[in-house]
């Protein structure tokens, strides 16, 4: 009898256990009082928002809402990235094309190391989510939401000799940036990918012909150098956008510059 009062005793510590982990999510960056907070079960994110003292005029722009349920999508986009990746690799060696095989290794590399995410797309304009509060959309325990400060650079990434993180210059076009970070010999010369803070993409003209004036590139965002849509059409044609959408669950660090 001691033994099942013990087992049960045991059971119970575990069930309390799994709902303070369902209940808890967690606030990183610019924040009162980032850390973990326990929440009640169906809390809504303008109700959160208000409860953290989330400042308007803080970098919300670059905020990111992380959920666990989302890596598993996730998950197969990179996995699908990183096979198209080495199609292209072993075709070009086939076809005789070193170069063009070791820039799809180079990004192989770079995807490789970058963590899955779960974010979340949502725009978490405070002042916005507040004032529609009651229809906001309801947390979930596990998740992250970040509230970066607000950074300094642009980063410009992809079929390039290295990434480059370039000082921000307020109404620079995006081919601005690129044109600073010397690009590889199969990278794409017509088009160029912006990834905003926010997580939206963009596939921008940046060649003579076909040069695009678009919104510039926000503080934080990531420029993302294409290889030649020319020479992978046969072996991986819709590489290039799924990898900047990958790129776009990448949230800002929650660190101070």
């Amino acid at each position: 009898m001691r033994v099942v009062r013990v087992g049960l005793l045991l059971i119970g510590l575990f069930a309390s256990a799994a709902v303070l982990a369902n209940t808890r999510i967690e606030l990183l960056g610019d924040l009162p009082s980032p850390g973990e907070k326990e929440i009640v079960a169906g809390l809504r994110l303008g109700e959160l928002l208000q409860q953290a003292q989330i400042s308007p005029d803080g970098y919300w722009l670059g905020a990111s809402w992380l959920r666990e349920s989302l890596k598993q999508e996730q998950k197969r986009l990179k996995a699908g990235v990183l096979f198209d990746l080495i199609q292209v690799q072993r075709l070009a060696l086939l076809q005789q094309k070193p170069e063009l095989a070791a820039a799809a290794q180079h990004l192989e590399e770079q995807v490789a190391a970058l963590p899955v995410t779960g974010r979340r797309f949502y725009h978490l304009d405070p002042l916005a989510v507040e004032l529609n509060t009651a229809h906001s959309p309801r947390l979930q325990g596990g998740d992250r939401l970040i509230f970066p400060y607000r950074p300094t650079t642009v980063v410009v990434r992809g079929a390039v000799r290295d990434s480059c993180e370039l000082p921000f210059v307020a109404l620079q076009q995006a081919y601005r940036y690129a044109q600073q970070c010397p690009a590889l010999v199969d990278a794409d010369p017509d088009y160029l990918y912006l990834i905003q803070p926010d997580g939206r993409v963009s596939r921008l003209g940046v060649a003579l012909w076909n040069r695009e004036e678009a919104a510039p590139p926000a503080p934080g965002a990531t420029l993302l150098v294409p290889l030649d849509a020319t020479q992978i059409k046969d072996s991986a044609p819709n590489l290039n956008q799924e990898l900047a959408e990958f790129l776009a669950t990448q949230p800002l660090s929650s660190e101070s510059p």
